[in-house]
């Protein structure tokens, strides 16, 4: 049960791996290794010691106009210092701009108030490690836009593959081979300035790419005057990784050609004046640059983009439903950047996708500090576990005959140092973009699992009390779940069916595929499977079908309007009659009166939780509730 108000954060955006690396400086081409020594002649622009005619050839080349010359500005981000200390000497006497930040923290506030061409990044930092960082990172920088290398000793496929996945452009192990890092330098800018030259067409699409968009952007604003409109619509398709992960990478690059052609048939139908430019800047992202377009238009054409997927994709031997989120950044100042204008649309993006799928929203600043409230509250975040910030609290699941507690649902709540006692809506999403709803699913799992231990034990009743807790569909991914139920019974040695995992319904279905082997092995440990906010998902007889519940919610939307609403009185009978027909138990959330209690139970429901009986409370407050019920029992009886 989600029961919270929000704050005003904006869910992250994942980025895109375009792999390549771009920004560095020219002084490194010429250099074998990074040292403590000088450079032997001038440094800089101006040239290179001639002693060594490979890098004065190369240094002839660059000032030909190769690469930019001016010095870029680089951000070292190690813990220790002398790896620090190592690659600050190094760069800086290669003609860099060079800044460092001792923890993932610092890195973020520099990050946050400063441009950067490129970052080296340690991997393994204490608190919030290099891929935590990262991760923070991709939701407002893509690769091109802040590339990163990953600087670590783990010399592991998986972790390997794990950093690339979430958006580095290299990796190089430690202990640095100094020669080895100045010919990757070499090659990825090689690769890069090639990139601007002559790659200026993505190969799969057709399309512009990045490089080619960003400079017809650049060319709009140099001519661009206050009094007309210039805007960015950039748009990203959903659940673009996991078609990839099922269907395989040529299904996704076909599903990457037939949305471009769909969306080139539009702009040419749409007779947009002057003519839009249409590029592919990202893995899954298309950019759309309209000039003199009125804001009415853009937002119509960003409705007529979206709804041009609604029609299935033929992949294969597939047909796969595709949706995209849309975000529209306008032009608001002559010293606007273009990297900026396609950040602001990205940030507006990651709003839309917020409200769920097939959305689309318009660029305001109070967005740029929401996801900068948003990075801030991550960091918070890590800290929670270690300086037990974090808190569980339990609403009673009652018999709505005799009003006792048959179970509780735990409900986690961040009480934080500024902003107080913070609900989970506000911070769920934060910790799956970081990854950290992993400890955080485990550590409530394992706390739950202890409370209900002893409550079983100081309340012995003929059918024990049991324990619902939430799982985020991030969670079943992979068998960490599956490790965390068996530590936990384990641990405790409470009865399976007594542990009860409660899954929504409208995040499960995008994931119905990938999700059933997982939910099979815990359907094996015979805990119990709940489906939460039941109606609210667009596929529900499909899901009780395929992943076989036990028990399922009513989603408190229903119960709220019971006995104001026919429809929604209709809609709860259905329910209640289809999980009798399927041997399912039903709890109904959000009971918040006696009509309420009382319609349901002559429609034959039999458990609720609601404020009518209890708001969650901490576990002290449920334990004396707990005793004073088995007082009034022995009273009653006397």
């Amino acid at each position: 049960m989600r029961d919270s108000h929000p704050l005003p954060f904006s869910p992250a955006p994942k980025g895109e791996n375009l792999g390549i690396v771009y920004g560095y400086h020219i002084g490194v081409l010429g250099s074998t290794r990074l040292a403590r020594q000088p450079w032997h002649g001038p440094q800089g622009p101006a040239g290179l010691a001639e002693e060594n005619p490979t890098a004065a050839h190369q240094q002839r080349s660059l000032e030909r106009g190769s690469v930019p010359r001016d010095p870029c500005r680089l951000l070292v981000v190690d813990d220790n210092s002398e790896n620090r200390g190592l690659l600050l000497d190094g760069l800086a006497h290669s003609g860099y701009q060079v800044e460092s930040a001792e923890t993932g923290a610092d890195a973020l506030e520099k990050i946050n108030h400063a441009h950067y061409d490129l970052v080296l990044l340690d991997q393994v930092m204490p608190g919030m490690t290099g891929l935590d960082l990262l991760r923070l990172l991709r939701a407002t920088h893509s690769p091109s836009e802040l590339p990163v290398i990953m600087v670590s000793a783990l010399d592991d496929s998986e972790v390997i593959v794990d950093a690339f996945d979430l958006g580095a452009n290299d990796y190089v192990v430690k202990p640095i081979d100094l020669r080895v890092m100045g010919a990757r330098i070499q090659t990825q800018l090689l690769r890069s300035q090639a990139d601007r030259d002559n790659r200026l067409i993505d190969p799969l699409t057709g399309l512009g790419n990045r490089v080619m968009f960003l400079g017809k952007l650049k060319e709009a604003l140099a001519r661009h005057n206050p009094g007309e409109s210039l805007t960015v619509l950039l748009l990203d398709l959903d659940g673009f990784q996991s078609l990839n992960d099922n269907l395989g990478h040529e299904a996704g690059d076909q599903a990457l050609v037939e949305a471009a052609a769909r969306f080139r048939r539009i702009i040419t139908e749409s007779a947009i004046h002057p003519s839009c430019a249409l590029a592919r800047v990202g893995s899954d992202e298309f950019a759309f640059l309209l000039e003199a377009t009125p804001a009415e238009q853009a937002e119509a054409l960003a409705k007529t983009l979206l709804s041009s997927l609604s029609r299935p994709f033929r992949l294969g031997d597939s047909q796969v439903a595709i949706s995209a989120c849309a975000g529209i950044a306008r032009c608001a100042s002559p010293q606007t950047i273009a990297t900026e204008l396609l950040r602001d649309a990205r940030v507006a993006m990651s709003e839309a996708r917020r409200e769920g799928r097939s959305r689309w929203e318009t660029f305001d600043p109070k967005l740029r500090h929401r996801a900068h409230i948003r990075m801030a509250m991550a960091i918070d975040l890590h800290r929670a576990l270690e300086r037990n910030q974090m808190e569980v609290f339990y609403q009673p699941i009652v018999d709505l005959r005799t009003r006792r507690a048959a179970g509780f649902e735990a409900l986690l709540r961040w009480r934080h140092p500024q902003y107080g006692l913070i609900q989970p809506l506000d911070f769920i999403s934060i910790a799956e973009d970081t990854g950290l709803i992993i400890p955080l699913g485990n550590w409530i799992l394992r706390r739950a699992a202890m409370q209900l231990k002893t409550w079983q034990s100081k309340f012995s009743r003929p059918a024990p009390l049991s324990m619902n807790v939430n799982v985020s569909v991030k969670q079943l991914a992979g068998r960490q779940l599956l490790e965390a139920v068996e530590g936990a019974l384990a641990d405790t040695g409470i009865a399976p069916e007594t542990l009860k995992l409660e899954i929504t319904e409208s995040a499960l279905i995008p994931e119905l595929d990938s999700v059933q082997k997982i939910l099979s092995g815990l359907r094996a440990l015979r805990v119990g499977l709940k489906l939460d906010d039941f109606g609210t998902g667009y596929s529900s007889l499909s899901c009780l079908r395929t992943l076989q519940f036990e028990s399922l919610k009513i989603d408190r939307s229903f119960i709220q309007r019971l006995n104001v609403d026919a429809e929604s009185r209709s809609i709860v009978e259905a329910i209640l009659s289809l999980a009798s027909s399927l041997h399912m138990t039903v709890v109904a959330e959000g009971v918040q009166d006696e009509e309420q209690r009382a319609t349901l139970l002559k429609l034959g429901c039999e458990t609720a939780q609601g404020f009518l009986f209890s708001k969650p409370v901490t576990a002290d407050a449920a334990e004396l509730a707990l005793a004073s019920e088995i007082s009034a029992a022995k009273l009653a009886l006397a």
